[in-house]
């Protein structure tokens, strides 16, 4: 009977033991699934990208050097033109202005009344020489007498000065006729249409190398002196004009490497910061947020025929690289967490997530440098859910 008893407390321990162990496991929390990645060592690079456009570095704006009738321009954009060779526009006489029928009439009278003014002139310019002709004869009977000894000294400079005096007069006489003259010729000139003498088309010549990025008045019409034609471009000038905001701006120098990526063609561009602009202007972002930013222009660096295929108004990406470091303890971007107003990241230790301080440098849009707190080779988790706390059971996904 005793050992009926016993055996019946022992299984009934057992079956006791059986239960708590089942409860334990089935009460104890599991180890959260995770997605974790390796510490890695290789090149980073700190550095600074943004939105911009290609533009030609050095472009040149026609204008007609002169007033007039502007023919059409037949160039479009695109064509090649060589500098002192193409033609780019043909610029004639403007017609005169339509006149009502008064004005017509008064500008005819002053047309006649300009030729009246002419003869007049021409009159008294006759006179005068009639006057001249008639004091140099005197002049010359006057030596005479005066050389027989029959004339006075004072009436040989009477004669003398009478004599300059009337040339004088006929030379005041001709200029007064060419000033008739000149009125008479813009009197006739409110009638004068382009069919006139010396109305031929002034052409316009290129004055560089290189093809159209822009016809500017392309119908026939009349244009004023200096109003922009076309605008003539060089690829070989091309390079990116970058706005960065002015905190990474402040950053950039002149001379730094970098690159044009984004651009519509296979692979990155490498560039050079050729300025740094000084000026900032302020610029409205999509979400409708003011920001002061600054062009950094980026020069091409390489065979052209990288960027054949690119023109002005091309939207680019560009990143100029601030600071290269050749071997870095690199993290995945995904690891980083934020942790007491710093970076942190769970690193995965014996099977559970340890939440670890880490110091950040250069960041790209992948990896971040880890310049204290990991070492290669170590593996942290990857976008930690709020599950994951300092000390959890953690549980790789294999891939």
């Amino acid at each position: 009977m005793a050992k009926v008893k016993w055996a019946r407390w022992a299984l009934g321990m057992a079956a006791a033991v059986v239960v708590a162990v089942t409860l334990g496991l089935l009460l104890a929390p599991r180890p959260v699934a995770v997605d974790a990645d390796v510490v890695r060592l290789g090149p980073i690079a700190d550095s600074v990208a943004d939105q911009g456009a290609a533009r030609v570095r050095e472009a040149y704006v026609v204008a007609a050097p002169v007033s007039g009738r502007l023919e059409r321009v037949d160039l479009h954009v695109g064509d090649r033109v060589t500098a002192g060779v193409t033609m780019v526009a043909r610029i004639r006489p403007a017609s005169a202005d339509l006149l009502d029928p008064r004005s017509r009439a008064q500008a005819q009278a002053a047309i006649a009344a300009a030729q009246a003014a002419v003869g007049a002139a021409r009159a008294d310019q006759d006179r005068y020489a009639a006057e001249a002709r008639k004091a140099d004869g005197d002049l010359g009977r006057v030596r005479t007498l005066a050389a027989q000894g029959f004339a006075a000294r004072q009436a040989l400079d009477a004669a003398e000065a009478q004599a300059r005096a009337a040339r004088a007069a006929v030379r005041a006489a001709a200029a007064q006729l060419g000033v008739r003259r000149s009125e008479l010729a813009a009197a006739r000139s409110a009638l004068m249409g382009p069919e006139a003498e010396g109305g031929r088309a002034v052409p316009v010549i290129a004055p560089a190398s290189g093809y159209i990025t822009r016809v500017l008045q392309e119908s026939e019409r009349t244009v004023v002196v200096g109003a922009p034609l076309v605008e003539i471009g060089d690829q070989s000038g091309l390079e990116a004009a970058v706005e960065f905001l002015t905190q990474d701006a402040v950053r950039v120098r002149e001379g730094m490497r970098a690159e044009v990526f984004d651009w519509g063609g296979e692979g990155a561009l490498p560039a050079i910061v050729r300025r740094v602009e000084p000026q900032g202007f302020t610029k409205v972002s999509a979400l409708g947020v003011e920001e002061q930013r600054v062009l950094v222009l980026l020069q091409f660096d390489g065979p052209a025929a990288a960027w054949s295929r690119m023109g002005p108004g091309y939207r680019v990406w560009g990143r100029v690289f601030l600071r290269q470091e050749a071997r870095a303890v690199k993290a995945p971007l995904g690891a980083l967490v934020r942790a007491d107003g710093g970076w942190a990241v769970f690193r995965v230790a014996g099977g559970r997530a340890r939440l670890t301080p880490v110091t950040v440098g250069a960041m790209t849009d992948r990896e971040a440098e880890i310049r204290k707190g990991l070492r290669g080779g170590e593996r942290v988790v990857i976008f930690p859910s709020d599950k994951v706390v300092d000390g959890v059971r953690v549980r790789e996904r294999t891939p």
